[in-house]
Protein backbone atom coordinates (compact mmCIF):
# COMPACT_ATOMS: atom_id res chain seq x y z
CA UNK A 1 0.00 0.00 0.00
CA UNK A 2 2.87 2.31 0.88
CA UNK A 3 4.55 1.67 -2.50
CA UNK A 4 1.33 2.46 -4.36
CA UNK A 5 0.98 5.74 -2.49
CA UNK A 6 4.52 6.80 -3.33
CA UNK A 7 4.06 5.89 -6.97
CA UNK A 8 0.80 7.79 -7.17
CA UNK A 9 2.43 10.86 -5.65
CA UNK A 10 5.30 10.81 -8.14
CA UNK A 11 2.87 10.39 -11.02
CA UNK A 12 0.80 13.38 -9.91
CA UNK A 13 3.90 15.51 -9.40
CA UNK A 14 5.02 14.74 -12.90
CA UNK A 15 1.65 15.76 -14.31
CA UNK A 16 1.81 19.05 -12.42
CA UNK A 17 5.32 19.80 -13.66
CA UNK A 18 4.31 18.90 -17.24
CA UNK A 19 1.26 21.14 -17.12
CA UNK A 20 3.24 24.04 -15.66
CA UNK A 21 5.98 23.84 -18.25
CA UNK A 22 3.90 22.99 -21.31
CA UNK A 23 1.53 25.64 -22.57
CA UNK A 24 -1.82 24.31 -23.72
CA UNK A 25 -3.18 25.69 -26.99
CA UNK A 26 -6.20 26.93 -25.02
CA UNK A 27 -4.23 28.56 -22.14
CA UNK A 28 -4.42 32.32 -21.59
CA UNK A 29 -0.88 33.77 -21.58
CA UNK A 30 -0.05 36.17 -18.70
CA UNK A 31 2.39 38.97 -19.57
CA UNK A 32 5.56 39.09 -17.51
CA UNK A 33 4.74 42.64 -16.39
CA UNK A 34 1.86 41.39 -14.25
CA UNK A 35 4.32 39.60 -12.01
CA UNK A 36 6.62 42.66 -11.69
CA UNK A 37 6.38 45.63 -9.34
CA UNK A 38 5.53 49.05 -10.71
CA UNK A 39 8.23 51.72 -10.18
CA UNK A 40 6.20 53.06 -7.26
CA UNK A 41 5.86 49.59 -5.72
CA UNK A 42 9.55 48.94 -6.21
CA UNK A 43 10.67 52.14 -4.47
CA UNK A 44 8.19 51.48 -1.67
CA UNK A 45 9.63 47.97 -1.28
CA UNK A 46 13.19 49.33 -1.15
CA UNK A 47 12.30 52.00 1.41
CA UNK A 48 10.51 49.42 3.53
CA UNK A 49 13.51 47.10 3.38
CA UNK A 50 15.87 49.96 4.24
CA UNK A 51 13.87 50.97 7.31
CA UNK A 52 13.32 47.37 8.44
CA UNK A 53 17.07 46.87 8.43
CA UNK A 54 17.91 50.27 9.99
CA UNK A 55 19.84 50.07 13.27
CA UNK A 56 17.23 52.17 15.06
CA UNK A 57 15.25 49.50 16.88
CA UNK A 58 15.01 51.65 20.01
CA UNK A 59 13.28 54.45 18.09
CA UNK A 60 10.59 54.72 15.48
CA UNK A 61 10.22 56.10 11.98
CA UNK A 62 7.39 58.09 10.48
CA UNK A 63 7.27 58.52 6.71
CA UNK A 64 4.80 59.90 4.19
CA UNK A 65 5.66 60.22 0.48
CA UNK A 66 3.27 61.26 -2.26
CA UNK A 67 3.13 62.85 -5.67
CA UNK A 68 2.67 66.61 -5.44
CA UNK A 69 0.29 66.97 -8.37
CA UNK A 70 -2.03 63.98 -7.87
CA UNK A 71 -1.70 63.28 -4.16
CA UNK A 72 -1.12 59.59 -4.89
CA UNK A 73 0.72 58.01 -1.97
CA UNK A 74 3.96 56.25 -2.82
CA UNK A 75 4.89 55.08 0.68
CA UNK A 76 3.89 55.61 4.29
CA UNK A 77 4.87 54.26 7.68
CA UNK A 78 3.41 55.47 10.98
CA UNK A 79 2.20 58.47 9.01
CA UNK A 80 -0.57 59.36 11.48
CA UNK A 81 1.60 58.96 14.58
CA UNK A 82 2.87 62.00 16.49
CA UNK A 83 6.55 62.96 16.37
CA UNK A 84 8.72 65.72 17.76
CA UNK A 85 9.63 67.60 14.55
CA UNK A 86 12.59 69.66 15.82
CA UNK A 87 13.35 72.37 13.23
CA UNK A 88 10.78 70.98 10.80
CA UNK A 89 8.56 73.26 12.89
CA UNK A 90 10.08 76.19 10.98
CA UNK A 91 8.24 75.00 7.85
CA UNK A 92 4.97 75.79 9.63
CA UNK A 93 6.10 79.18 10.93
CA UNK A 94 7.54 80.45 7.66
CA UNK A 95 4.56 79.17 5.65
CA UNK A 96 2.14 81.09 7.86
CA UNK A 97 4.28 84.24 7.79
CA UNK A 98 4.58 84.10 4.01
CA UNK A 99 0.87 83.49 3.43
CA UNK A 100 -0.33 86.20 5.82
CA UNK A 101 2.36 88.88 5.58
CA UNK A 102 3.36 88.39 1.95
CA UNK A 103 6.85 88.17 0.40
CA UNK A 104 7.29 91.97 0.25
CA UNK A 105 6.47 92.63 3.89
CA UNK A 106 9.01 94.87 5.66
CA UNK A 107 9.43 95.57 9.36
CA UNK A 108 9.39 99.32 10.05
CA UNK A 109 11.26 100.72 13.06
CA UNK A 110 10.74 104.37 14.02
CA UNK A 111 13.51 106.46 15.55
CA UNK A 112 11.83 109.34 17.37
CA UNK A 113 12.61 111.97 20.00
CA UNK A 114 10.72 113.68 22.78
CA UNK A 115 12.98 116.73 22.41
CA UNK A 116 14.12 119.20 19.78
CA UNK A 117 17.36 119.88 17.92
CA UNK A 118 18.97 123.30 18.13
CA UNK A 119 20.92 125.14 15.43
CA UNK A 120 24.17 123.45 16.49
CA UNK A 121 22.79 119.95 15.95
CA UNK A 122 22.32 119.25 19.66
CA UNK A 123 19.32 117.03 20.34
CA UNK A 124 17.91 118.18 23.66
CA UNK A 125 15.91 115.11 24.59
CA UNK A 126 15.91 111.35 24.37
CA UNK A 127 16.48 109.26 21.26
CA UNK A 128 13.78 106.58 21.30
CA UNK A 129 13.79 103.43 19.15
CA UNK A 130 10.26 102.10 18.77
CA UNK A 131 10.92 98.43 18.05
CA UNK A 132 8.79 96.50 15.59
CA UNK A 133 10.26 93.06 16.22
CA UNK A 134 12.64 93.38 13.26
CA UNK A 135 15.01 90.37 13.40
CA UNK A 136 17.27 91.53 10.58
CA UNK A 137 19.72 93.75 12.51
CA UNK A 138 22.29 91.03 12.13
CA UNK A 139 25.48 90.18 10.25
CA UNK A 140 23.39 87.53 8.47
CA UNK A 141 21.65 90.21 6.40
CA UNK A 142 24.69 92.44 5.87
CA UNK A 143 27.37 90.26 4.29
CA UNK A 144 28.75 89.12 7.66
CA UNK A 145 29.39 92.72 8.78
CA UNK A 146 28.37 93.06 12.43
CA UNK A 147 28.39 96.88 12.42
CA UNK A 148 26.73 97.52 9.09
CA UNK A 149 23.22 98.12 10.40
CA UNK A 150 24.48 100.32 13.27
CA UNK A 151 26.49 102.38 10.77
CA UNK A 152 23.27 102.96 8.86
CA UNK A 153 21.56 104.23 12.01
CA UNK A 154 24.46 106.55 12.85
CA UNK A 155 24.62 107.86 9.27
CA UNK A 156 20.87 108.54 9.28
CA UNK A 157 21.22 110.62 12.44
CA UNK A 158 24.22 112.48 11.01
CA UNK A 159 22.29 113.15 7.81
CA UNK A 160 19.70 114.99 9.89
CA UNK A 161 22.42 117.15 11.42
CA UNK A 162 22.59 115.59 14.89
CA UNK A 163 25.99 116.15 16.51
CA UNK A 164 25.14 115.53 20.17
CA UNK A 165 22.36 113.89 22.17
CA UNK A 166 21.59 115.40 25.58
CA UNK A 167 19.35 112.62 26.75
CA UNK A 168 19.04 108.85 26.98
CA UNK A 169 18.93 106.21 24.27
CA UNK A 170 15.65 104.42 25.01
CA UNK A 171 14.73 101.05 23.54
CA UNK A 172 11.03 100.20 23.29
CA UNK A 173 10.42 96.46 22.89
CA UNK A 174 6.67 96.53 23.55
CA UNK A 175 5.81 95.27 20.09
CA UNK A 176 6.19 91.85 21.75
CA UNK A 177 5.39 90.50 25.18
CA UNK A 178 8.12 90.03 27.78
CA UNK A 179 8.32 86.24 27.47
CA UNK A 180 11.91 86.01 26.31
CA UNK A 181 12.19 82.23 25.89
CA UNK A 182 10.07 79.68 24.06
CA UNK A 183 7.57 77.31 25.64
CA UNK A 184 9.32 74.30 27.17
CA UNK A 185 12.86 75.35 26.31
CA UNK A 186 15.58 73.74 28.42
CA UNK A 187 17.13 76.09 30.98
CA UNK A 188 20.64 74.80 30.27
CA UNK A 189 20.40 75.92 26.63
CA UNK A 190 20.11 79.61 27.53
CA UNK A 191 23.80 80.36 27.03
CA UNK A 192 23.90 79.09 23.46
CA UNK A 193 23.04 81.04 20.31
CA UNK A 194 20.24 78.68 19.26
CA UNK A 195 18.31 79.62 22.44
CA UNK A 196 18.80 83.39 22.25
CA UNK A 197 16.21 85.55 24.01
CA UNK A 198 13.32 86.96 21.98
CA UNK A 199 12.52 90.67 22.08
CA UNK A 200 10.63 93.36 20.22
CA UNK A 201 13.98 95.15 19.84
CA UNK A 202 16.99 93.01 18.96
CA UNK A 203 20.50 93.29 17.57
CA UNK A 204 22.96 90.66 16.33
CA UNK A 205 20.36 87.95 16.96
CA UNK A 206 20.84 88.63 20.67
CA UNK A 207 24.19 86.92 21.07
CA UNK A 208 27.85 87.88 20.85
CA UNK A 209 30.34 85.90 18.76
CA UNK A 210 33.74 85.38 20.32
CA UNK A 211 36.89 84.53 18.36
CA UNK A 212 39.38 82.55 20.44
CA UNK A 213 43.03 83.03 19.46
CA UNK A 214 45.73 81.05 21.32
CA UNK A 215 48.82 82.98 22.42
CA UNK A 216 51.43 81.61 20.01
CA UNK A 217 54.27 83.45 21.75
CA UNK A 218 53.95 82.42 25.39
CA UNK A 219 52.35 79.19 26.59
CA UNK A 220 50.44 79.67 29.84
CA UNK A 221 49.13 83.08 28.81
CA UNK A 222 45.39 83.67 28.44
CA UNK A 223 43.83 83.01 25.07
CA UNK A 224 43.08 86.23 23.18
CA UNK A 225 39.31 86.73 22.96
CA UNK A 226 37.77 89.13 20.44
CA UNK A 227 34.06 89.97 20.54
CA UNK A 228 31.83 90.50 17.50
CA UNK A 229 30.23 92.98 17.66
CA UNK A 230 32.82 94.86 19.67
CA UNK A 231 31.08 95.92 22.87
CA UNK A 232 31.49 96.27 26.62
CA UNK A 233 27.95 94.99 27.26
CA UNK A 234 29.04 91.52 28.42
CA UNK A 235 31.05 91.26 31.63
CA UNK A 236 33.40 88.55 30.38
CA UNK A 237 35.91 86.71 32.57
CA UNK A 238 38.78 85.11 30.66
CA UNK A 239 40.40 82.16 32.44
CA UNK A 240 41.13 80.27 29.22
CA UNK A 241 44.85 79.44 29.04
CA UNK A 242 47.00 78.53 26.04
CA UNK A 243 48.71 75.14 26.54
CA UNK A 244 50.88 72.78 24.48
CA UNK A 245 49.65 69.75 22.58
CA UNK A 246 50.59 67.30 25.36
CA UNK A 247 48.43 69.06 27.96
CA UNK A 248 44.88 68.28 29.03
CA UNK A 249 42.42 70.42 27.09
CA UNK A 250 39.19 70.55 29.03
CA UNK A 251 37.61 73.96 28.66
CA UNK A 252 34.14 75.47 28.67
CA UNK A 253 32.13 78.68 28.67
CA UNK A 254 28.84 79.79 30.18
CA UNK A 255 26.72 82.74 31.31
CA UNK A 256 25.13 83.20 34.71
CA UNK A 257 21.35 83.12 34.36
CA UNK A 258 19.54 86.47 34.23
CA UNK A 259 22.84 88.36 34.14
CA UNK A 260 25.48 89.35 31.62
CA UNK A 261 28.28 87.75 33.60
CA UNK A 262 29.97 85.18 31.39
CA UNK A 263 33.26 83.33 31.30
CA UNK A 264 35.68 81.15 29.37
CA UNK A 265 37.86 78.83 31.43
CA UNK A 266 40.16 75.83 31.06
CA UNK A 267 43.07 74.80 28.84
CA UNK A 268 43.14 75.55 25.12
CA UNK A 269 45.64 73.83 22.86
CA UNK A 270 47.89 75.98 20.73
CA UNK A 271 47.46 73.56 17.81
CA UNK A 272 43.69 74.12 17.80
CA UNK A 273 44.20 77.55 16.27
CA UNK A 274 41.41 80.08 16.04
CA UNK A 275 37.85 79.03 16.81
CA UNK A 276 34.52 80.74 17.39
CA UNK A 277 31.91 80.39 20.11
CA UNK A 278 28.81 82.45 20.85
CA UNK A 279 27.18 83.53 24.11
CA UNK A 280 23.66 84.93 24.33
CA UNK A 281 22.92 88.22 26.04
CA UNK A 282 20.44 88.89 28.81
CA UNK A 283 17.97 91.73 28.01
CA UNK A 284 18.33 92.17 24.23
CA UNK A 285 16.63 95.59 24.35
CA UNK A 286 19.26 97.05 26.64
CA UNK A 287 21.96 95.33 24.58
CA UNK A 288 20.71 97.04 21.41
CA UNK A 289 20.67 100.58 22.80
CA UNK A 290 23.96 99.99 24.65
CA UNK A 291 25.74 99.12 21.39
CA UNK A 292 24.07 102.02 19.56
CA UNK A 293 25.38 104.44 22.18
CA UNK A 294 28.86 102.98 21.73
CA UNK A 295 28.67 103.39 17.96
CA UNK A 296 27.37 106.96 18.21
CA UNK A 297 30.27 107.93 20.44
CA UNK A 298 32.73 106.11 18.15
CA UNK A 299 31.38 108.33 15.36
CA UNK A 300 31.90 111.52 17.40
CA UNK A 301 28.28 112.01 18.52
CA UNK A 302 28.39 112.64 22.25
CA UNK A 303 25.59 111.05 24.30
CA UNK A 304 25.23 112.49 27.79
CA UNK A 305 22.52 110.07 28.89
CA UNK A 306 22.41 106.30 29.30
CA UNK A 307 21.03 103.31 27.42
CA UNK A 308 17.59 102.52 28.89
CA UNK A 309 15.08 99.69 28.54
CA UNK A 310 11.56 101.15 28.25
CA UNK A 311 10.40 98.79 31.00
CA UNK A 312 12.66 100.64 33.45
CA UNK A 313 11.00 104.00 32.86
CA UNK A 314 8.70 105.29 35.63
CA UNK A 315 6.02 106.23 33.08
CA UNK A 316 4.97 104.88 29.70
CA UNK A 317 6.04 106.72 26.57
CA UNK A 318 3.64 109.20 24.99
CA UNK A 319 4.33 108.90 21.27
CA UNK A 320 1.85 111.64 20.40
CA UNK A 321 4.32 114.05 21.98
CA UNK A 322 7.32 112.84 19.98
CA UNK A 323 8.79 113.78 16.61
CA UNK A 324 9.91 111.20 14.10
CA UNK A 325 13.55 111.42 13.03
CA UNK A 326 13.53 108.56 10.50
CA UNK A 327 12.09 105.09 9.87
CA UNK A 328 14.28 102.09 9.14
CA UNK A 329 12.86 99.30 6.94
CA UNK A 330 14.01 95.70 7.04
CA UNK A 331 14.83 93.33 4.22
CA UNK A 332 11.70 91.80 2.60
CA UNK A 333 10.07 88.75 4.14
CA UNK A 334 11.12 86.59 1.18
CA UNK A 335 14.72 87.14 2.27
CA UNK A 336 13.89 86.70 5.95
CA UNK A 337 12.29 83.26 5.58
CA UNK A 338 15.31 82.09 3.57
CA UNK A 339 17.52 83.16 6.48
CA UNK A 340 15.29 81.01 8.72
CA UNK A 341 15.01 77.83 6.68
CA UNK A 342 18.40 77.47 5.01
CA UNK A 343 20.62 77.75 8.13
CA UNK A 344 17.73 76.73 10.46
CA UNK A 345 17.82 79.92 12.54
CA UNK A 346 15.72 79.72 15.72
CA UNK A 347 15.63 83.36 16.85
CA UNK A 348 14.18 84.67 13.58
CA UNK A 349 11.56 81.91 13.50
CA UNK A 350 10.42 82.83 17.00
CA UNK A 351 10.26 86.47 16.00
CA UNK A 352 8.05 85.64 13.02
CA UNK A 353 5.61 83.75 15.21
CA UNK A 354 5.26 86.70 17.59
CA UNK A 355 4.92 89.03 14.61
CA UNK A 356 1.87 87.04 13.47
CA UNK A 357 0.34 87.59 16.89
CA UNK A 358 1.12 91.32 16.77
CA UNK A 359 -0.21 91.83 13.24
CA UNK A 360 -3.27 89.55 13.27
CA UNK A 361 -3.94 88.70 16.90
CA UNK A 362 -4.38 90.47 20.19
CA UNK A 363 -0.69 90.87 21.06
CA UNK A 364 2.83 90.06 19.95
CA UNK A 365 3.09 86.77 21.80
CA UNK A 366 3.88 83.22 20.83
CA UNK A 367 0.48 82.12 22.09
CA UNK A 368 -1.33 84.57 19.81
CA UNK A 369 0.98 83.69 16.93
CA UNK A 370 0.12 80.01 17.30
CA UNK A 371 -3.58 80.81 17.33
CA UNK A 372 -3.20 82.81 14.11
CA UNK A 373 -1.24 79.96 12.52
CA UNK A 374 -3.89 77.34 13.32
CA UNK A 375 -6.67 79.56 11.97
CA UNK A 376 -4.75 79.99 8.71
CA UNK A 377 -4.13 76.28 8.27
CA UNK A 378 -7.78 75.51 8.87
CA UNK A 379 -8.89 78.16 6.38
CA UNK A 380 -6.68 76.68 3.67
CA UNK A 381 -7.97 73.16 4.20
CA UNK A 382 -4.88 71.69 5.80
CA UNK A 383 -5.17 68.56 7.93
CA UNK A 384 -4.51 69.81 11.48
CA UNK A 385 -5.85 66.85 13.47
CA UNK A 386 -2.34 65.76 14.41
CA UNK A 387 -0.69 69.12 15.09
CA UNK A 388 0.48 70.57 18.40
CA UNK A 389 2.48 73.81 17.98
CA UNK A 390 4.31 75.18 21.02
CA UNK A 391 7.01 77.46 19.58
CA UNK A 392 8.12 78.86 16.25
CA UNK A 393 11.49 77.19 15.84
CA UNK A 394 11.10 73.57 16.97
CA UNK A 395 13.49 73.86 19.91
CA UNK A 396 10.69 72.88 22.29
CA UNK A 397 10.17 69.15 22.82
CA UNK A 398 6.45 69.87 23.32
CA UNK A 399 5.85 70.32 19.59
CA UNK A 400 4.13 67.31 18.03
CA UNK A 401 3.32 66.72 14.37
CA UNK A 402 2.67 63.74 12.15
CA UNK A 403 4.16 62.99 8.73
CA UNK A 404 0.59 63.30 7.41
CA UNK A 405 0.38 66.85 8.73
CA UNK A 406 3.76 67.92 7.38
CA UNK A 407 2.94 66.54 3.94
CA UNK A 408 -0.42 68.33 4.13
CA UNK A 409 1.43 71.60 4.87
CA UNK A 410 3.87 71.07 2.00
CA UNK A 411 0.99 70.20 -0.33
CA UNK A 412 -0.83 73.36 0.75
CA UNK A 413 2.22 75.45 -0.10
CA UNK A 414 2.76 73.59 -3.38
CA UNK A 415 -0.67 74.84 -4.47
CA UNK A 416 -0.20 78.33 -3.04
CA UNK A 417 0.59 81.39 -5.22
CA UNK A 418 3.73 81.97 -3.10
CA UNK A 419 5.07 78.48 -3.78
CA UNK A 420 8.30 79.65 -5.40
CA UNK A 421 9.21 81.92 -2.46
CA UNK A 422 8.54 79.10 -0.03
CA UNK A 423 10.44 76.39 -1.87
CA UNK A 424 13.43 78.61 -2.59
CA UNK A 425 13.74 79.40 1.12
CA UNK A 426 14.60 75.73 1.74
CA UNK A 427 18.17 74.45 1.51
CA UNK A 428 19.19 72.77 -1.75
CA UNK A 429 20.73 69.32 -1.37
CA UNK A 430 24.48 69.22 -1.88
CA UNK A 431 24.57 72.98 -2.46
CA UNK A 432 23.22 75.25 0.32
CA UNK A 433 22.21 75.39 3.95
CA UNK A 434 21.82 72.49 6.34
CA UNK A 435 21.82 69.90 3.53
CA UNK A 436 24.64 71.54 1.61
CA UNK A 437 26.96 68.61 2.34
CA UNK A 438 24.36 65.86 1.97
CA UNK A 439 23.40 63.57 -0.97
CA UNK A 440 26.53 64.51 -2.89
CA UNK A 441 27.41 62.04 -5.61
CA UNK A 442 23.84 60.73 -5.90
CA UNK A 443 20.93 61.63 -8.16
CA UNK A 444 19.50 63.64 -5.24
CA UNK A 445 22.35 66.17 -5.34
CA UNK A 446 20.92 69.51 -6.43
CA UNK A 447 17.47 67.91 -6.73
CA UNK A 448 15.99 68.21 -3.23
CA UNK A 449 14.51 71.25 -1.48
CA UNK A 450 14.07 70.18 2.12
CA UNK A 451 14.02 71.38 5.72
CA UNK A 452 16.03 69.52 8.32
CA UNK A 453 15.27 69.16 12.01
CA UNK A 454 17.48 68.18 14.92
CA UNK A 455 17.28 68.14 18.69
CA UNK A 456 18.49 65.33 20.96
CA UNK A 457 17.31 61.95 19.59
CA UNK A 458 15.18 63.62 16.91
CA UNK A 459 15.98 63.92 13.20
CA UNK A 460 13.62 65.11 10.48
CA UNK A 461 13.82 65.80 6.76
CA UNK A 462 10.80 67.08 4.85
CA UNK A 463 10.35 68.81 1.52
CA UNK A 464 10.27 68.31 -2.21
CA UNK A 465 12.16 66.30 -4.80
CA UNK A 466 11.70 65.41 -8.46
CA UNK A 467 11.82 62.15 -10.41
CA UNK A 468 13.98 61.67 -13.49
CA UNK A 469 11.00 62.71 -15.64
CA UNK A 470 10.45 65.86 -13.57
CA UNK A 471 7.47 64.67 -11.55
CA UNK A 472 7.41 66.51 -8.18
CA UNK A 473 7.24 64.47 -4.97
CA UNK A 474 6.46 65.63 -1.43
CA UNK A 475 7.99 63.75 1.48
CA UNK A 476 8.33 63.84 5.25
CA UNK A 477 10.80 61.52 6.98
CA UNK A 478 11.01 61.62 10.79
CA UNK A 479 12.71 59.49 13.41
CA UNK A 480 12.41 59.90 17.19
CA UNK A 481 14.31 58.27 20.05
CA UNK A 482 17.13 56.80 18.00
CA UNK A 483 20.36 56.04 19.83
CA UNK A 484 22.78 55.62 16.93
CA UNK A 485 25.00 58.47 15.67
CA UNK A 486 23.00 61.11 13.82
CA UNK A 487 25.23 60.73 10.76
CA UNK A 488 23.87 57.20 10.27
CA UNK A 489 20.31 58.52 10.41
CA UNK A 490 21.22 61.18 7.85
CA UNK A 491 22.55 58.43 5.58
CA UNK A 492 19.25 56.54 5.72
CA UNK A 493 17.25 59.67 4.97
CA UNK A 494 19.59 60.54 2.10
CA UNK A 495 19.21 57.06 0.62
CA UNK A 496 15.43 57.45 0.68
CA UNK A 497 15.47 60.79 -1.18
CA UNK A 498 17.99 59.31 -3.64
CA UNK A 499 15.60 56.42 -4.33
CA UNK A 500 12.86 58.98 -5.03
CA UNK A 501 15.14 61.02 -7.28
CA UNK A 502 16.05 57.84 -9.21
CA UNK A 503 12.44 57.10 -10.08
CA UNK A 504 11.46 57.40 -13.72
Amino acid sequence: MRRITQYTFLLLAGIVVFNCTTQSPNATPLPRSQFMRTPQQQVAFEIDTLLNQAPTTMGWWGVKIQYATTGEVIYERNSAKMFMPASNEKMYTTAAALCLLGPQYHYATDFVTNGNMDENGVLNGDLIIKGSGDPTWSWRFYEKNYDSVMVRFVDSLKLRGITEIRGNIIGDDNAFDDQSLGYGWSWDDETYYYAAQISGLSYSENYIDYTLIPDSVTLGNPVIIESHPKTSYMNLRNDLVTVSSDSATEWNYDRERETNNAWFEGNYRLEKGESEEAITVHNPTLFTVHVLKERLEDAGILVSGSPVDVDDLPDSLNYSATNKIFTYYSHPLSDIIAKVNRPSQNFIAETLQKTLGAEFGKEGSSREGRRVQMALYDSLGMDTRNLQIRDGSGLSRHNLVSPNTSVSLLEMMWNHPYRSYYMESFPLSGVTGTIGERTRGSSAEGNVRAKTGYIGYVRSLSGYTWTQSGEPIIFSIMVNHYTIPTGKVNHIQDRIVALLSDME
